[in-house]
């Protein structure tokens, strides 16, 4: 067996310990949670942040949507080029799109991961709110079976990189 397939049959075993200790009143938690990783949102708090923020909340506001944009670019080409079915099927989406359907990676993991990595530079007394927030968001996605484990670790990894590269750019 190769690396890549015990990874893999690692990631699959992960996930059904998860699905396997679920409990009702957890569920209902994490399905809180993890609004805190929609598109939905952080569309609406990108425009109150910007509307009532300081200048500084304004300026780290453009480097977040742009690494937003590039993220969102990458999560399209890569869902679309893998094309990798979400755990569950029986998802609904307020405003369906075409990308949604696919899992891999995680557009969730790869928001809070980008969030907590650009607000985290610009106030890094609140570094261990963001990434105790954005464990939490990204673990929401495995428990509640919209995501396998690495489309959470990936899109992690990929909104980590985005926002570097944006702040190492502005």
């Amino acid at each position: 067996m190769t690396l890549i397939q015990k990874l893999i049959v690692l990631a699959l075993s992960l996930s059904n310990w998860v699905i396997r200790h679920r409990d009702r009143r957890a569920r209902k938690v994490f399905r809180i949670i993890t609004y805190l990783g929609s598109g939905y949102v952080w569309t609406f708090a990108y425009l109150i942040l910007f509307t009532l923020g300081t200048d500084k909340v304004r300026a780290i506001l453009f480097s977040v949507i742009l690494a937003e944009l590039l993220g969102l670019l990458i999560i399209i080409v890569l869902r679309n080029l893998i094309k990798r079915e979400r755990p569950t099927a029986d998802i609904i989406f307020l405003l369906p799109l075409p990308w949604q359907s696919n899992s891999f990676p995680s557009h969730h993991a790869l928001r809070v991961s980008m969030l907590a990595t650009m607000f985290g530079t610009a106030y890094p007394s609140w570094l261990p709110f963001l990434i105790f927030s954005a464990t939490m968001v990204s673990i929401s996605r495995i428990y509640l079976e919209m995501h396998y484990p690495f489309d959470v670790l990936a899109g992690s990894f990929i909104g980590f990189l985005c926002a570097r590269l944006v702040l190492f750019i502005f």
